[in-house]
């Protein structure tokens, strides 16, 4: 429902007009009234009257326009002062101020749009505060995640340089040791190098026509083997015609891939899998293994988030999940997480 708003011009028109007409009808009266006297009663005013007479009608003129000087000081200098009072707030970057006044013409509309810009002002402050202590976050537990492979290196590698293991076989496998602490730590980085790179705005996604269910099934077939291999029970229910969506598909299949990685790392054997993929394109990998506690759920899609399911786990970096997220909402889409499926403890569901 549109406010009835009028134009403060015209608002001061009509009480400036309205102060003026009630001076004069006043004023014309009393001459009047006064030139009777004189012209058929015959009476005389002294000279003094008349200046008396001159300072009344000014006075009359003022008291006339109170109600518009009224107007001016609610209608206009207040909401000025406010808005003035506003916009050093939010000089001061405090986005939380708002203005409130009621005035019926221009500035209840500079009052709407200060109020929408404050809003929106402090919506980005927020966004750009969590995003700053996310990043400092990602990297603090890069830190953190980066600490216990390099200490392991530097121990072995100190301990092969100072010639304390002298046993060949001992020898091999303390380089297998540090090779596969490298290798984590290689990966590590390369997944923040990942992460990092989304959050970019200069990463624009590779859009283009694609049919997602065969970018689908060849994800499936890169692990079959490993699913085999873990004797995972994998139930494939993905669409034999075409399903086309603009995508990036280098992306939509490192969300698949890491979807599917992580129920080969983060389960034990013998569990049971679903990759589902409806008409819509809305894609549905669930399996039978660890449930995925309450606290844990609330921060499943942040970077290093902390729990068992990721981690923890002695194979996870604790980004693949983030890094599905942010490709799902680049895409406009989402990733979400279900803990209520038929059969399964728990299923992530990609949408489109």
């Amino acid at each position: 429902m549109k406010s009835k708003t009028k134009k403060l011009k015209y608002q001061i028109f009509l009480y400036m007009a309205l102060g003026l007409a009630i001076w004069f009808l006043i004023s014309t009266s009393l001459s009047e009234f006064l030139y009777y006297l004189e012209d058929k009663r015959g009476v005389e005013f002294p000279f003094r009257f008349y200046i008396v007479l001159n300072v009344v009608q000014v006075c009359l003129l003022v008291l006339v326009n109170i109600p518009f000087l009224s107007f001016l000081i609610k209608h206009v200098d207040k909401p000025v002062q406010e808005i003035i009072v506003s916009l050093n707030e939010i000089g001061d970057e405090n986005y939380d101020v708002k203005i409130d006044f009621e005035s019926q013409n221009e500035f209840d509309k500079i009052k709407d749009a200060f109020n929408k810009m404050a809003e929106k002002l402090s919506e980005a402050e927020k966004i750009k505060r969590n995003a700053e202590n996310d990043r400092i976050l990602l990297f603090a537990n890069m830190a953190h995640d980066l600490k216990t492979p390099i200490t392991s290196i530097i121990g072995f590698s100190k301990a092969l340089n100072d010639g304390i293991i002298c046993d060949e076989e001992k020898k091999s496998e303390y380089i297998k040791t540090i090779n596969t602490k490298a290798v984590r730590i290689n990966a590590l980085i390369d997944r923040v190098f990942e992460y990092v790179k989304l959050e970019s705005s200069d990463n624009i996604l590779k859009i283009e026509e694609c049919d997602v269910a065969e970018i689908l099934r060849n994800c499936v077939a890169d692990f079959y083997t490993e699913f085999e291999t873990k004797k995972i029970s994998l139930e494939i229910e993905i669409p034999e015609k075409k399903i086309i969506k603009a995508v990036d598909p280098v992306e939509i299949s490192r969300v698949f891939t890491n979807l599917l990685n992580n129920i080969l790392k983060h389960n034990s054997e013998g569990i049971k899998a679903l990759v589902k993929m409806d008409e819509n394109g809305r894609v549905l990998i669930a399996d039978s293994g660890e449930k995925i506690s309450d606290e844990l759920s609330q921060n499943l899609f942040k970077p290093f988030v902390s729990g068992d399911f990721s981690r923890n786990s002695k194979n996870g970096s604790g980004l693949g999940l983030s890094l599905s997220y942010k490709i799902m909402k680049k895409h406009g889409g989402n990733l979400s997480l279900k803990r209520e499926i038929e059969g399964y403890t728990k299923a992530f569901v990609a949408e489109l």
